[in-house]
């Protein structure tokens, strides 16, 4: 596995761009590859403008039940978790955004860009809040990204409980969450991630190089 060096793995996946079937097979295997390899925790790094219902329940899903804790990151600066990537960056256990990055703006909106049916708001609205109380956040706040297309800036989010930290890139986001205890498949795992070894695991490549 990785952690033959001694040093604690995380290993890297990248929502960048439209959140499709592509992408919500490629972050639930990576999860599952992840805490198959021994990883210390996956790094989930987010820049959506959003995608897919369905791909979105997929990742999420993928998240609330991993058996490795999942850092959710959006980044780099001026990058965004729109739409979709709100659901996905509230669903992990530790969501940390990098300055000069948004949040929000998750109303659900029909292929044709229309905005959706009542019904979809309700049941989009229903299962942000769910998200946000599984993970003990600002589901208030959840709610009115979804039904008012609220959208807050890094330092809003964090104001508002909605994440957990701002920091300024990946090495600064590991040592400022280190020997944190967050909730694994109902049971509490203390971060290790002293002089951790960050890997990327670009669509798949982890899977052959495991």
């Amino acid at each position: 596995g990785v952690a033959q060096s001694g040093s604690p793995a995380v290993v890297e996946l990248r929502i960048d761009g439209v959140v499709d079937p592509f992408v919500a097979d490629h972050v639930e295997g990576g999860i599952a590859d992840a805490a198959d390899a021994g990883a210390a925790a996956v790094l989930l790094t987010l820049d959506t403008p959003g995608g897919l219902d369905s791909s979105m329940r997929q990742i999420t899903q993928a998240i609330l039940n991993a058996e490795i804790p999942v850092i959710g990151y959006v980044s780099p600066q001026g990058a965004r978790a729109a739409s979709a990537g709100t659901f996905i960056l509230l669903s992990t256990n530790i969501a940390a955004m990098a300055p000069a990055t948004n949040v929000g703006a998750a109303q659900p909106v029909g292929l044709s860009g229309a905005v959706a049916s009542e019904k979809a708001v309700n049941d989009a609205a229903k299962y942000i809040v769910s998200i946000a109380e599984a993970r003990d956040r600002n589901a208030e706040w959840a709610e009115s990204a979804v039904r008012d297309a609220e959208s807050v800036s890094a330092e809003e989010a964090l104001q508002l409980d909605v994440i957990d930290l701002i920091a300024p890139d990946v090495p600064t986001l590991l040592a400022d969450v280190d020997g944190t205890t967050v909730e694994v498949a109902g049971e509490p795992v203390t971060l290790d991630l002293t002089g951790a070894t960050v890997t990327e695991d670009s669509m798949g490549f982890l899977a052959g190089f495991l």
